[in-house]
C-alpha cells in the first residue's frame, strides 16, 4: 500500500520547483501497461502531479493510473501507428521551452523544437538475444520498433537506461548517443532499499598484481581467449593488473589479440608460455592462484580436473559441462568480458555489496525539470 504522506510530501517538493519553470512536461508512455512498468509509470505520474501537461497513455491502463487534474491524457490502442501519430502530434505541439519524456522507449520520427529525454526500458531496441523466440505478429512489431528506435535516437537530447549493462548496449550501437544511467523505483522500493544493508565494510585495497590466472587451452575458437583478454582489458580500465598466463602457438596468440580488438602492448599483465609440455603445464597450475576457463563447450575439460586434483581454485563458466567434472569457486557468462572481470574481481576481494544509488519518483522528477530548456 503506498504511503499517502509520503506521495504528499513528494508533491510538495515538485510544486516548490515550479515557480522557476516556465516549459512544460510532456509525457509518452503508450504502451506502458503491465509489470514493472505499470509500477514505475504509477509512480512517475504521481510525483508529476500538476507539472505534467499532456499524457500519451495505453488505453490498456485506463482506470489503473491517475491521471492528474491538469494533464490531458490521449489514450491509444497498442498499434505501433496509433502510437507513431499521437507522438508525432505531441513533438509537433512542442514549444522550445517544453520538455518531452519518452518513458515507453520510443523517440519521436521528427526533431521536436523542445528538448526530448527518452528512457529506454525496452532491451530488444539495443540488441537481443537470438536464442529467445517470438510470435510473427511480435517479431514484425519489434522489426519496427527497432527501426524507429533507430531513427528517432537523433532527435533525442538524453537518453536515459536503468543499468550500466544498457548503458555500454547503447554505446556500443549508437555510440554518439548522449547516455545517462539513472535507475528509477517506486518510493516503497526505494525506500527499502536504502533501509537494507549495503554489503561489505571497505578494506585494504587487494593485490590484483601479487594474483597470477592460468589458461592451458589452444588457440581453437571455443576456447574463447579474444573474450578472456577483453576481460582482462575492463580489469585493466579498472587499474587491476592480474597476470594472465596463456598456453598459445604464436600465430594462435596474434589472432586472439585482432580477434579481441587489442594489441599485447595493451596489457603487459598477459603473457603468452607458449606450448608447454604436460609435466610443465601441472607446474605452472600448482603454483597458480587459479586456473580461469572461458571455453563455450568442452566434451570432458580435462584442465578442470587437473586443478580439482591439485586443489587449484576454478573460475569457469556457468555451464553444465563445468558443473559435470567439478565445483567452481567462482562462475561468469563466457560471452560477456564484463562477467568475466566481474568474476576474477570476485575472486580477489570477495563478494562486494552492490550499487546502491536508486532514484526515487520525486528524485527522476527533479531531474527532468533541471533538463527542461
Amino acid at each position: 500500500m503506498r504511503n499517502e504522506v509520503g506521495v504528499l510530501a513528494a508533491a510538495d517538493q515538485v510544486r516548490a520547483l515550479q515557480p522557476a519553470q516556465t516549459g512544460r512536461i510532456l509525457l509518452s508512455a503508450a504502451g506502458v501497461h503491465a509489470g514493472g512498468g505499470l509500477v514505475l509509470l504509477r509512480a512517475l505520474v504521481d510525483a508529476l502531479g500538476g507539472v505534467l501537461h499532456e499524457a500519451i497513455v495505453d488505453q490498456r491502463t485506463r482506470g489503473q493510473v491517475g491521471m492528474p487534474g491538469p494533464c490531458r491524457a490521449v489514450y491509444v490502442g497498442r498499434s505501433p501507428f496509433a502510437k507513431c501519430l499521437a507522438l508525432t502530434r505531441l513533438a509537433r505541439s512542442m514549444g522550445p521551452q517544453d520538455l518531452l519524456f519518452c518513458f515507453n522507449s520510443l523517440p519521436p520520427l521528427l526533431r521536436a523544437r523542445g528538448r526530448v529525454v527518452n528512457y529506454v526500458q525496452a532491451p530488444y531496441l539495443v540488441g537481443r538475444d537470438r536464442r529467445v523466440r517470438y510470435g510473427p505478429m511480435t517479431e514484425a512489431r519489434m522489426t519496427l520498433e527497432r527501426l524507429w528506435f533507430r531513427w528517432g535516437l537523433r532527435h533525442c537530447d538524453e537518453v536515459w537506461v536503468q543499468t550500466a549493462t544498457m548503458a555500454r548496449a547503447l554505446h556500443a550501437e549508437h555510440p554518439t548517443a548522449k547516455v545517462q544511467v539513472v535507475p528509477f523505483v517506486d518510493d516503497e522500493v526505494v525506500s527499502a532499499l536504502r533501509a537494507a544493508p549495503q554489503g561489505a565494510p571497505a578494506r585494504a585495497p587487494a593485490d590484483y598484481a601479487g594474483r597470477f590466472f592460468f589458461y592451458p587451452a589452444d588457440g581453437i575458437a571455443h576456447k574463447n581467449h579474444a573474450t578472456l583478454l577483453q576481460a582482462w582489458a575492463q580489469l585493466a580500465a579498472s587499474r587491476q593488473f592480474p597476470r594472465l598466463g596463456l598456453t598459445l602457438r604464436p600465430a594462435e596468440f596474434d589472432a586472439a589479440w585482432r580477434e579481441a580488438g587489442l594489441a599485447p602492448a595493451d596489457l603487459p599483465s598477459v603473457e603468452n608460455l607458449g606450448c608447454l609440455p604436460r609435466a610443465e603445464v601441472l607446474q605452472r597450475l600448482r603454483c597458480s592462484s587459479a586456473l580461469i576457463f572461458p571455453s563455450r563447450a568442452e566434451t570432458f575439460g580435462l584442465p578442470l580436473l587437473e586443478a580439482r586434483a591439485l586443489g587449484i581454485p576454478i573460475l569457469a563458466p556457468e555451464r553444465d559441462y563445468v558443473r559435470d567434472v567439478c565445483a567452481p569457486a567462482q562462475t561468469f557468462d563466457p560471452e560477456s568480458p564484463v562477467s568475466i572481470a566481474a568474476a576474477v574481481r570476485r575472486f580477489v576481494e570477495g563478494d562486494a555489496g552492490l550499487p546502491a544509488r536508486y532514484d526515487s519518483a520525486t528524485e527522476l522528477v527533479q531531474r527532468l525539470l533541471a533538463c527542461l530548456p
